[in-house]
């Protein structure tokens, strides 16, 4: 049964439908003229196929019954999320973690008991640099500790350290959340728990980091600007952790 078209171009596969997803070409399967929530209740695509030049027709058929949650230690390859301070790595994750019964390690959470104070109190005492020194440290161990059946989410700088780098480039599975800068901004303006950066401003530090980002994941689920329907998002971003997990996308940028 055809579900969807999706027109193709030079810079990848576009849908027809009003939902976030955007794949570049060559990746396994993306978006389709239907909600996305359907996909619960859908097989994959069985087939793809060139129609003309065009674009592309998914064929795909319906399940009896809808895909069953993941259990609690699950064998698959643990998931790494990265992005900016303020991009919605906790609150995706943690949405995520609960759709697909998948364990949520927060490194931030976990330096914090670590060294037993607060980020933000640590920082001011002994300085960024300790502070990387540990999250590193942690960050090793996190890794070490659940290399299956989790999602991590990591702090916004986790991608400063080279170190950190290397080690990101070596899992499996690593998604970058990407939301406007603008609205990170005005998010962070009423966030004051968090601390300020050594230097510099939000924006100069969002434009440093997007090469590090980039280099570091595989899949980038973008947020539209403005997008203050969090619901919505965090079914989509669920459904995309599910795809991944279930090895149906090699890589690319979903909206």
């Amino acid at each position: 049964r055809i579900l969807g078209r999706v027109a193709s171009s030079a810079h990848g596969v576009f849908s027809s439908s009003k939902r976030r997803f955007r794949l570049k070409m060559g990746a396994a399967v993306g978006a389709t003229g239907v909600g996305f929530g359907i996909w619960r209740h859908v097989s994959m695509a069985e087939e793809v196929g060139l129609e003309g030049k065009n674009g592309f027709v998914m064929r795909a058929h319906a399940e009896t019954t809808p895909e069953k949650k993941p259990k609690m230690g699950s064998e698959k390859p643990t998931v790494v999320i990265i992005g900016m301070r303020g991009a919605g790595k906790t609150t995706l994750s943690s949405a995520a973690g609960s759709s697909l019964g998948l364990r949520v390690i927060d490194v931030d959470y976990e330096i914090e008991q670590d060294v037993k104070t607060d980020i933000k109190v640590f920082i001011h005492k002994y300085g960024w640099k300790a502070f990387r020194d540990t999250e590193t440290r942690v960050f090793k161990r996190v890794l070490y500790e659940n290399p299956t059946g989790a999602i991590i989410a990591c702090g916004g700088g986790i991608v400063v350290t080279p170190e950190n780098r290397r080690i990101l480039k070596q899992q499996p599975r690593v998604v970058e959340i990407v939301r406007h800068i603008e609205d990170i901004v005005a998010y962070l303006e009423l966030d004051k728990t968090r601390p300020a950066y050594a230097i510099q401003s939000t924006r100069n530090t969002y434009a440093e980091r997007i090469p590090w980002f980039d280099e570091c994941a595989k899949w980038h689920f973008v947020i539209g600007k403005g997008d203050r329907n969090w619901k919505s998002t965090e079914e989509d971003f669920a459904a995309l952790l599910r795809l991944i997990q279930n090895g149906r996308l090699t890589s690319g940028r979903f909206r």
